[in-house]
């Protein structure tokens, strides 16, 4: 149950960072770099806009401008002035001479309504151009006394004025002694002018406020939004600012030598930022969303993961206190209720295999008794064959000395061996060197035997009696239906393995002998066939899993050949 509660601690706590990291990754970043970038582009965007629409007016103001200053220098109206001040032309031929000046210079000046110009000798008498003359009327009947008033003191500057809900340039017409002898109105056409600008206000649903010299033209707006706190003065000039309540505003000023402009805009903040709060609201409302559906996913861990794994985890326990049999209420098609029918099933079978082997070990156990009872100790035999050794070698027979201490080793292999499973080779050997001694007495000259180990494979380990069933194999199934050969065993490291090859020269394995070896390869004793070599193959297969594996083939020259590849390092 600790490991449970552990597991279920880890599940809820990935369930949480999966939520979490990414929440807090994309607040951090999204809140962060990309919401400042993107309000970065947004003002950007604006003033960019501001500052193009600006220039455009700035040009157009300038073009107006330097068309009054041409009024002087060009040096027609001057010219005309001065010879009919001489005498040399009559004031028919004057008027004449402006009044095409005046339509040929601005006619076709597409921000101005009218151009206009009167002497101060006859201020009354209006010159002005044909496709303006309805402007200039209305001019003469609603400004033109305060315009003519304005000459004293505009002495060689121009100014605009708004006059009655009109705009105009006004400008001193000055002769060659510097001295003004009459005045040039040039009617200016602001939805023209201001035509860049307020297509910038209407694109972002602004108000476009604008002031030309002293004169504010605030009828030229898009909208009737509040006006600035703290009045446009307050305002750092090109930077967007807080203009009041949920409002910004940009404003830009332009103080040339001819006139004074600033340019204002106000707007909302859903205009401005709107995207911005919008996305950041739409952020919100995902990681708020997600709340509902990370509680889903607990609720599903739960009943589907974690549930059924303490269920299990109950179920080994109480199996592992001793209780068999144990089955899980699991059922379903996933992978967990199929675990859970596996669990019980294998818990019954268990259950059903433990009873049996009991059962198997309890008559084996009786049977191994009932063996004993007629056998003599194996320790007493080995301590009998020791007594014997000595007293052959007091008597001085070292063959049948040599005869007992091959036999002890045997008898020593074939007990317990300290209850090990797993020898050394030379420990191996030892078994092996012995039971050649004996087959070298059955057989005599014509038995051969060689042994071939390199020494760093002496420590590698093996299975206990594993060389000894392949040699005695080899003698009787090779060695003795032929009455005789040669028998040898190789041993060295191969790969991180211990490879031990025992190849015979006796009778060659022969077609109906593959189908026994093939049977005992695969762990089939039955029928008695090749018994220590599936024994061999079986005990691999346990110890090592598949990691080892046992061969039986012919060389070229026809001899039988046993190889048998062992790992080292993890048994």
């Amino acid at each position: 149950m600790r490991i449970f509660r552990k597991i279920r601690v880890q599940l809820v706590v990935m369930v949480l960072v999966c939520y979490l990291v990414p929440a807090v990754v994309l607040g951090v970043y999204i809140g962060g770099p990309v919401l400042r970038d993107l309000k970065a582009k947004t003002e950007s965007t604006l003033t960019t806009g501001m500052d193009y629409s600006l220039m455009l007016t700035q040009q157009a103001l300038q073009r107006l401008v330097d068309l009054s200053r041409d009024a002087i220098y060009d040096g027609e109206l001057t010219d005309a002035s001065a010879r009919r001040d001489a005498g040399t032309i009559s004031d028919s031929e004057f008027l004449r001479l402006a009044r095409n000046y005046i339509e040929r210079k601005y006619s076709r000046e597409g921000t101005l309504s009218f151009a206009a110009c009167f002497t101060l000798d006859n201020p009354d008498l209006l010159l002005s151009n044909r496709a303006g003359s309805d402007a200039a009327a209305a001019y003469q009947a609603g400004a033109h006394e305060a315009v003519k008033a304005m000459g004293e003191t505009l002495d060689t500057g121009c100014r605009f004025v708004k006059i009655e809900g009109g705009v105009y340039l006004v400008r001193n017409l000055m002769s060659l002694r510097m001295k003004p002898f009459g005045m040039l109105v040039l009617g200016v056409d602001m939805d023209a002018l201001t035509a860049s600008l307020s297509a910038l206000a209407q694109s972002w649903d602004a108000r476009l406020d604008l002031l030309l010299d002293d004169v504010a033209l605030d009828d030229w707006t898009c909208t009737n939004a509040p006006g600035v706190e703290g009045g446009w003065d307050a305002l750092t000039d090109g930077q967007i600012t807080s203009a009041g309540t949920g409002l910004y505003a940009l404003k830009r000023t332009d103080d040339s030598r001819d006139y004074a402009l600033r340019v204002g805009l106000v707007l909302g903040r859903a205009r401005l930022y709107g995207g911005i709060d919008a996305f950041r609201l739409l952020l919100t409302g995902l990681l708020v969303l997600l709340i509902p559906i990370l509680v889903a996913i607990a609720w599903y861990v739960y009943r589907r993961i974690t549930k059924p794994i303490a269920i299990l985890a109950e179920a080994a326990g109480r199996i592992e206190a001793g209780e068999l049999g144990v089955t899980v209420p699991m059922r379903g098609d996933d992978e967990l209720g199929s675990l859970g029918k596996a669990f019980s099933n294998m818990s019954l079978r268990l259950k059903q295999l433990i009873e049996r082997t009991y059962k198997e070990e309890i008559a084996l156990r009786d049977a191994r008794i009932q063996a004993m009872q007629s056998r003599i100790n194996p320790h007493f035999i080995n301590n009998a064959l020791e007594s014997i050794n000595w007293q052959a070698r007091i008597e001085g027979s070292d063959s049948i000395s040599a005869m007992v201490e091959s036999l002890s080793v045997l008898l020593n292999a074939g007990m317990s061996r300290n209850n090990r499973r797993m020898v050394s080779l030379k420990e191996e050997l030892e078994v092996t060197r012995a039971y050649f001694y004996f087959v070298g007495l059955r057989f005599g000259d014509k038995l051969q035997t060689a042994i071939d180990v390199e020494p760093d494979s002496l420590e590698a380990t093996v299975p206990v009696l594993t060389l000894q069933p392949l040699i005695e194999n080899a003698v009787e199934h090779g060695i003795a239906p032929a009455g005789g050969g040669e028998i040898s065993l190789r041993c060295a490291m191969a790969e991180g393995a211990l490879r031990m090859t025992v190849m015979n020269s006796g009778r060659p394995v022969m077609p109906e002998d593959r189908t026994r070896i093939d049977a005992a390869l695969k762990g089939d004793g039955e029928n008695g066939a090749h018994l220590g070599l599936a024994n061999i193959a079986a005990r691999l297969r346990l110890i090592y899993a598949g990691r080892a594996d046992i061969r039986v083939d012919s060389d070229a020259d026809g001899r039988t050949r046993v190889t048998l590849n062992v790992p080292q390092g993890n048994e």
